[in-house]
């Protein structure tokens, strides 16, 4: 007689299919609670850069204060005054370097042609005031008297003077930002952004022969408010080893 097969509980079954789907409702409840706080942070993130942004536009905004613009004009006045000095000073240095190469080109050899040349200083090659080279046969350099200017000293000079051109170039050229700085403020208001933007531009377009004047300015009230502060210093007594020792600040005094 064959034995019977027990059926399969449908209790268990409906329990199994019941925890299935309970356990679908918690993904689905889970996936959605993490899709709201997604949104809710990406939301939150959106209106922070939303202040962010209009909070950096009230920033550009801002009007300078008086006191903020008289600290600016006093700055102007002190890069005007180190440039006028640093023209003066290439001024100065042009006309000695110029005075210098007329009187090598007054005692420079002259050819035919018109124009004066310089023996190196080995005595092997010519070059014209130019900085062109003479060839031996336009001129030979042993028919140049070794007394005449040397065409090093007179290159070097050459150069010098193209360098201090340039300089004033650029001296006179930060001069005028100086003054279209000037007449901005004179305009009446001006935001914190646009200042700050003078302030920079004209600090990194300083020539160095300002910057220089400036830098020693600073170094100078550095030194003094150093000075002031040593001057300030408390002066300690002679006697203060013994007087830490009798106070006990200074350990076991000796034998």
């Amino acid at each position: 007689m064959m034995s019977a097969i027990p059926r399969r509980s449908w209790i268990k079954d409906f329990e199994r299919a019941s925890g299935i789907r309970d356990e679908i409702y918690r993904r689905e409840q889970l996936a959605r609670f993490e899709a709201r706080e997604r949104e809710k942070q990406k939301n939150e993130d959106r209106e922070m850069e939303l202040r962010d942004m209009e909070m950096y536009a009230l920033v550009q905004m801002v009007i300078a204060s008086p006191e903020q613009v008289a600290d600016f004009k006093l700055q102007l006045d002190d890069y005007d005054a180190k440039t006028v000095e640093a023209l003066i000073e290439n001024e100065e240095a042009l006309k000695l370097v110029r005075e210098k190469m007329e009187t090598m080109l007054e005692e420079a050899e002259v050819l035919p042609d018109g124009r004066r040349v310089f023996k190196t200083k080995d005595g092997q090659r010519v070059f014209d005031e130019h900085g062109q080279e003479v060839p031996r046969d336009t001129i030979d350099p042993d028919s140049i008297s070794a007394k005449k200017p040397l065409w090093e000293t007179f290159r070097n000079a050459r150069i010098e003077e193209h360098r201090l051109t340039e300089e004033r170039e650029g001296l006179l050229e930060y001069q005028n930002k100086l003054d279209s700085a000037r007449d901005r403020l004179d305009k009446g208001e001006i935001t914190t952004k646009e200042l700050d933007a003078l302030k920079g531009d004209l600090e990194k377009s300083m020539p160095d022969a300002v910057r220089a004047k400036v830098g020693n300015d600073r170094l100078e009230a550095e030194n003094t408010n150093s000075q002031k502060l040593e001057t300030n210093a408390p002066v300690l007594p002679n006697n203060m080893d013994a007087l830490m020792r009798q106070t006990g600040f200074g350990g076991p005094s000796g034998p």
